[in-house]
């Protein structure tokens, strides 16, 4: 039985390379630092599991307790990660700066939603397992990978899960000192997904359903109705991811070495695997010298060279094609058929294309002339397409092809 969290989902749509790393190989990551940020949420976080605990045993604590349980949640936190050695900040805040944040969002918090009597908690920081099935949602969903598990389980934790009326609201702290565009519905899904669990367990006991993300950062709230259709949406979504996930897994259990593709983005500086990772870890080699042809040169200085030259014909040809166009249009004003310069000429011809209009019927016309076979090459490229887009195997085409290995060189600036 697989077992999947968000954050699985979410590294693996990131970059599949980086998901084989920590989740397939099981590499150990660099030993994990706690950092004024993590101990502002987790201390924020606890400050607000206590408070609403308090309140499930109809205990409203002041506004005074919930700061000094805060300040204490965050002493514990900075004295353990400070243990060993200072506590690392970065930029220009300082330890202060993040001590009155944490104390700004719980007052505001505190001064909005007091005096907490429209609320009923139903739990607080809950862990949850549950299955991701799409037998229990409207649409069809395709099924899993024959590699893949047949049954399919996601963990997470819950904030807090509310009753208000006939409504389960789940809850969710955000601690961002950014606001994620409306476009980024990452958080959004996470919740939705997390419905699945309350349907699970509480169905019988509510009507509708709601994710309510807090960003205490703005005192803005992002509050969403979860729907049967929205769910069902969100729930195939990841669904097809874990498929992709397992199929790629079974590719590379059978010694696919490149089932789990790099995909370079934003967050490759930060990668916690940069030093293994094809797309990055030459930043670290020496720089090497190699021999050839060309005489010994370094590595670093080879790829310089070849963007270098790669520049130098790209332009050559934008300058060819503008140079044609000006000598087309002399020679056709001047109605001559060949150019002379300095020492070199230039002889001119002219020739007609034809494009296709009717596919179908010029297949037709080819096939009555007897010719369909001769005119209609095979396009490798396109088949090489059709391969990579999965819609035709290497083994559907038996020995009618060939496969073979070829390295293509792109080239950018720094």
């Amino acid at each position: 039985m697989s077992v999947y969290s968000f954050s699985q989902t979410q590294t693996f749509v990131q970059c599949p390379r980086k998901y084989q790393y920590k989740y397939v190989d099981k590499i150990k990551e660099k030993e994990f630092e706690s950092s004024p940020d993590l101990i502002l949420g987790h201390s924020v976080h606890a400050a607000l599991e206590w408070l609403y605990n308090q309140i499930n045993v109809f205990k409203v604590p002041s506004k005074d307790d919930l700061l000094i349980k805060f300040k204490e949640q965050r002493d514990t936190e900075i004295a353990e990660a400070s243990k060993e050695k200072p506590l690392q900040i970065k930029g220009e805040q300082t330890l202060e700066d993040y001590i009155r944040r944490g104390i700004h969002y719980l007052a505001n918090y505190y001064d909005k939603y007091s005096p907490f009597v429209w609320i009923t908690v139903v739990a607080t920081e809950a862990s949850i397992v549950f299955d991701l099935d799409p037998s229990i949602n409207p649409p069809s969903f395709p099924p899993l990978a024959k590699e893949a598990s047949s049954s399919i389980k996601f963990r997470g934790f819950i904030d807090r899960l509310d009753k208000e009326g006939e409504t389960f609201v789940i809850n969710d702290y955000k601690t961002n000192k950014n606001l994620p565009p409306e476009s980024k519905e990452e958080y959004q899904e996470q919740l939705t997904l997390y419905a699945l669990w309350v349907q699970q367990n509480y169905a019988k006991y509510f009507k509708h359903l709601k994710a309510r993300l807090h960003y205490l950062h703005f005192d803005l709230v992002d509050e969403r109705e979860i729907t049967n259709e929205r769910l069902a949406t969100i729930t195939k979504k990841y669904w097809d991811i874990i498929n992709d996930i397992e199929d790629k897994k079974f590719h590379y259990n059978m010694v696919d070495t490149k089932a789990f593709e790099p995909k370079e983005n934003n967050f490759c500086r930060y990668c916690e695997y940069f030093s293994l990772c094809p797309l990055r870890a030459h930043l670290k080699f020496d720089d090497e010298v190699v021999g050839g042809e060309l005489g010994e040169k370094t590595v670093k200085g080879l790829v310089d060279e070849y963007v270098t030259l790669s520049k130098q014909e790209s332009q050559a040809k934008n300058d060819k094609e503008l140079i044609k166009i000006l000598l087309i249009e002399y020679l056709e004003k001047n109605n001559l058929l060949k150019l002379f310069g300095n020492i070199s000429k230039i002889s001119a011809s002219q020739s007609e294309n034809i494009s296709i209009i009717n596919k179908d019927a010029l297949k037709h016309a080819l096939k009555e002339l007897g010719i369909l076979d001769e005119a209609m090459e095979i396009d490798r490229f396109k088949l090489q397409k059709l391969v990579k887009e999965h819609k035709l195997s290497l083994e559907q085409l038996g020995e009618t092809v060939q496969k073979n290995n070829s390295r293509t060189l792109r080239w950018w600036s720094k």
